[in-house]
């Protein structure tokens, strides 16, 4: 069987799950190709037998880039497909937000993954969340529900994996859900800071015009951000040149509003035992 997966990833967690889960494939025997978001087209999602969709989580939903190329797909009447997710905070919709863009395009989508990864937002309440995740136990989590969908696939069976994530295929109605669907783009940049460019730092690499994931920041001769900023800050924390920056004096305070500790622990997805920090 030919198994591909896609994924999109920014500070490596999710990619370090979907390398876990090709491995699992390939020690089976499926031939497995594995591909960025950045490098992906339609065309990579056509061919396969078992496609495998991967991304972070932002605002307790999947971010507009997988969203994006999800919606460009054609019609993959039942083709088979699996989601997984990593999150620092709530996680919210983010798998069913997949599963529901996959079931337009008519896939069978027979389970998602979920699991925790370190949290690289910079906004000083949110930053360092989910220390050293994924680790081992995730990994080896990874491991066997990979190990579930290759047998479920094979044989044949119809539904879905009993390994699956329960929001993977219904979606929820909890308060990580309401957030979700609030947390647009636009709401997003009215709430959160842009991040500001000093030209006195950068030296005009273009790191960032590549690494933007809405291909949003032009060189003007130093960077500049268009309308399409998602508030993923990507730039942010990832400028080689440290050339960007925030004012978190009131984005803060919101991030803190809607993903403080104790409604994380009251209304987030957080296992017995399982720490923040």
């Amino acid at each position: 069987m030919d198994v591909t997966l896609i994924y999109f990833s920014q500070t490596g967690n999710t990619r370090r799950i979907a390398e876990t889960m090709a491995e699992v494939f390939r020690e089976t025997g499926h031939a497995t190709q594995l591909i960025s978001l950045k490098k992906a087209t339609p065309q990579d999602a056509v061919t396969g037998d078992l496609l495998g969709v991967g991304t972070p989580c932002f605002s307790s939903q999947a971010p507009t880039p997988i969203k994006a190329f999800l919606q460009s797909l054609p019609s993959l009447d039942k083709k088979r497909a699996f989601v997984f997710a990593t999150s620092g905070a709530a996680p919210g919709r983010v798998l069913h937000d997949l599963t529901r863009l996959l079931q337009d395009k008519g896939v069978d989508v027979v389970g998602g993954f979920l699991t925790r990864g370190e949290l690289h937002h910079p906004a000083p309440c949110l930053h360092g969340r989910m220390p050293d995740r994924p680790n081992a136990a995730d990994f080896a989590r990874a491991r066997r529900f990979a190990t579930a969908i290759i047998e479920h696939v094979c044989a044949g069976r119809p539904g879905s994996v009993a390994e699956s994530h329960p929001s993977a295929l219904k979606p929820g109605k909890g308060f990580y859900d309401l957030v979700a669907a609030i947390s647009t783009d636009s709401f997003l940049r009215l709430m959160l800071p842009a991040p500001k460019p000093d030209p006195a730092r950068c030296n005009q690499c273009e790191w960032c015009v590549y690494e933007c994931p809405t291909h949003n920041i032009t060189l003007q001769p130093y960077p500049t951000l268009g309308d399409k900023c998602i508030r993923c800050y990507r730039c942010l924390t990832g400028c080689p040149q440290q050339a960007f920056d925030a004012n978190w004096s009131f984005g803060n305070l919101a991030a803190w509003a809607f993903y403080n500790t104790t409604f994380e622990r009251w209304f987030g997805d957080l296992s017995p035992g399982e720490r923040i920090y």
